[in-house]
């Protein structure tokens, strides 16, 4: 923790008043090295793949099924991107790690008010526009087990409004470092990072198709992991 707290200022030194392309690197570095010390510290191991269907140069939106508290870690450790993440508004209320979400471009949401939910989404929209990778969990909640629940095509407003390529992405296991029994536990987590889905793809605007699409994706793509 003492860590994280002086690099606190480092990074909002770096994000306000150096250039972009260093403030992306320093806080890539941070990403990953949180990432993977908050996995690492349950004695987990993760296989990251599918590094090939992320887009270069692209607006990017990653939208996968959600397991677990580590799910996020995971992916900030291993996909070497610079991803923040939608989060719930309590969140915003934690000392030092709402200070960490907000510098690397996290995005809080009260999921309890449709206006308030669209602003947050808005605001989301501009991060990924300005060349930052969101995470979104279509699910709303953990599913604290190996199944996907349905996904609610609400949520597929954000990469929409920021007109971003959707990357979909499998988690499997990542549950049983916490969910399964309510202690930590060490596990073999694998994500992979699935085809994406252009604009100008038909799907891209079917709504509730394409929230069934990209579940479905996911679904396959677990069984073969």
């Amino acid at each position: 923790m003492l860590i994280w707290l002086i690099a606190l200022p480092a990074l909002l030194f770096a994000k306000y008043c150096l250039s972009k392309k260093i403030f992306v690197k320093m806080s890539l570095v941070a990403r990953n090295l949180w990432g993977k010390t908050v996995v690492r510290s349950t004695g987990s191991k993760v296989s990251f793949s599918g590094y090939e269907n992320i887009p270069e140069g692209e607006r990017i939106c990653f939208v996968g099924n959600h397991q677990s508290n580590f799910d996020i870690p995971s992916f900030l450790g291993y996909s070497g991107q610079p991803v923040g993440f939608i989060a719930k508004k309590e969140l915003f209320k934690i000392p030092i790690l709402s200070q960490w979400m907000r510098i690397i471009n996290c995005v809080f949401i009260d999921r309890s008010d449709p206006r308030s939910a669209i602003e947050s989404f808005k605001k989301a929209a501009e991060v990924i526009k300005d060349g930052y990778p969101l995470i979104i969990f279509p699910e709303g909640t953990r599913s604290k087990s190996d199944e996907v629940g349905p996904f609610q095509a609400g949520a597929l407003k954000l990469p929409i409004m920021a007109k971003a390529v959707i990357v979909p992405f499998a988690i499997k296991d990542s549950y049983k470092a916490f969910e399964i029994n309510n202690r930590i536990n060490a596990a073999q987590i694998k994500i992979k990072l699935l085809p994406p889905i252009f604009p100008d793809d038909p799907i891209y605007h079917g709504k509730g198709e394409l929230a069934e699409h990209i579940r479905e994706m996911i679904v396959a793509a677990k069984e073969g992991m």
